[in-house]
């Protein structure tokens, strides 16, 4: 029988795609092609055993492929992606094994980090379509109480069935879509950053993503496409070595929520959920910078802080102390002053017509986008993913210190428009 292979772009570290219904019949043939005479060791936690971590281990030993053992995360909560269990993993695979993830991005981020730790390569088995993180180079877990992407390699091989993704809870996968949709924002993102000069758009990667997006985000109920999209999001990140073509400022946002323990009714939120609220968030102060020239909003921008006054304010942003103290480091790093921020102001104001007319082309309208993710079953307020309006507002500024990434977030600070702009975001309380 053929292995439904997926062709994947030369160069990265992801080798070998296997995706389709009934897929996870071939791991064995997988794991051979990619890890000749390495034995699979198991990770996974106890719902994602249920849904393919039995399963595989069963097709495994039928086809005498050997297992050197197995580690299933105890409990059925949420797994959360604290650094400490990459560590902890690490010291559990055997010499000469290959780590197989068996679940969704939790897992999967885990995992990454933890063969990378011991310089072993790994192979994924997703179990539901939940996210973009599957084949980055790189996973997102908090490290000394700060929300940070580890820079360590994607997954060699990933073998995902078509049959499981769907038996995972709907939510899940309309999280996935979520985290699907902001790459329109994201890329919105990385146009004001290459006007501004702050970071240059690398086109092969731009295209990889902006190019195909209107298409994987066409069909909400389209698995494969939705799928297909996330995973390239992923090759997108292994080509830049870098998030930034993947996320933008509603990851941010959702970074400083996960930092604060969001929940809703004691659960964990979804990243696709945060995210989700974040993107439309995102195009709403977008869509300020589109809705007036430069001249109208001059009136309103406030004069820039010295140093010390910008220390008293990031101090009073993270005064709840759960941050780590990356963020106050960070944010000092890109702050600017009078001769440097009057300068920042005067190219802004010179770029100005042509930002607008490039973000334009990127954005979907915030009317347009919440029909989008309504119509998905994503959250569209904050009071649905547990979020007061104060909370709201506070993570949103907070954001704009805990990445040296330039965003919608540090372009309207700079030109001392972030409070105006925020006023604009009280329609999602309606």
């Amino acid at each position: 029988m053929d292995i439904p292979l997926i062709p994947v772009p030369a160069g990265l570290d992801t080798e070998l795609f296997c995706l389709g219904d009934g897929a996870l019949i071939h791991l064995p043939e997988v794991l051979k092609r990619a890890f000749p005479d390495h034995p699979a060791f198991l990770v996974a936690d106890e719902n994602t055993w249920r849904a393919a971590g039995e399963k595989a281990e069963k097709i495994l030993q039928d086809a005498g492929y050997p297992v050197a053992g197995k580690y299933i995360f105890p409990g059925n909560k949420r797994l959360h992606p604290e650094y400490e269990y990459c560590e902890m993993l690490s010291g559990k695979f055997p010499a000469g094994s290959v780590p197989l993830a068996i679940g969704s991005g939790v897992i999967n981020d885990l995992v990454k980090c933890a063969s990378s730790l011991v310089k072993m390569r790994y192979c994924c088995v997703p179990t539901a379509c939940s996210v973009d993180g599957f084949t980055a180079a790189g996973a997102a877990l908090v490290v000394n109480g700060t929300k940070k992407t580890v820079k360590c390699p994607a997954p060699k091989a990933l073998c995902a069935d078509v049959g499981i993704l769907k038996t995972a809870p709907a939510e899940m996968f309309a999280s996935g879509y979520a985290d699907l949709l902001t790459k329109v924002p994201a890329g919105a993102d990385w146009v004001i950053a290459d006007i501004i000069g702050e970071e240059p758009i690398r086109q092969d990667v731009w295209d990889l993503i902006q190019g195909n997006i209107r298409k994987w985000i066409a069909d909400k109920d389209d698995m494969l496409a939705v799928f297909d999209g996330l995973a390239a999001t992923g090759y997108s990140m292994q080509m830049y070595q870098e998030s930034r073509p993947a996320s933008g400022a509603e990851h941010l946002f959702s970074h400083v929520w996960e930092m604060e323990n969001l929940t809703r009714n004691g659960e964990d939120v979804s990243h696709g959920f945060k995210v989700g609220v974040g993107l439309l968030a995102s195009t709403l102060l977008m869509e300020f910078i589109l809705d007036h020239t430069f001249e109208e909003l001059m009136p309103l921008m406030k004069p820039g802080l010295t140093r010390e006054e910008r220390i008293s304010e990031i101090d009073e942003l993270l005064k709840a102390g759960c941050y780590g103290t990356a963020p106050k480091e960070t944010a000092l790093g890109k702050h600017l002053e009078e001769e440097d921020l009057a300068a920042r102001r005067q190219l802004i104001r010179r770029v100005w017509k042509d930002m607008q007319v490039r973000v334009k082309e990127r954005l979907i309208p915030y009317s347009r986008m919440r029909e989008i993710l309504q119509a998905a079953g994503c959250p569209v307020t904050p009071e649905e993913i547990g979020l007061t309006e104060a909370q709201f507002l506070h993570g949103i500024k907070t954001a704009q210190l805990i990445r040296h990434r330039y965003t919608i977030l540090d372009l309207l600070y700079e030109l001392g428009l972030l409070d105006e702009a925020l006023k604009t975001l009280a329609v999602m309380y309606r």
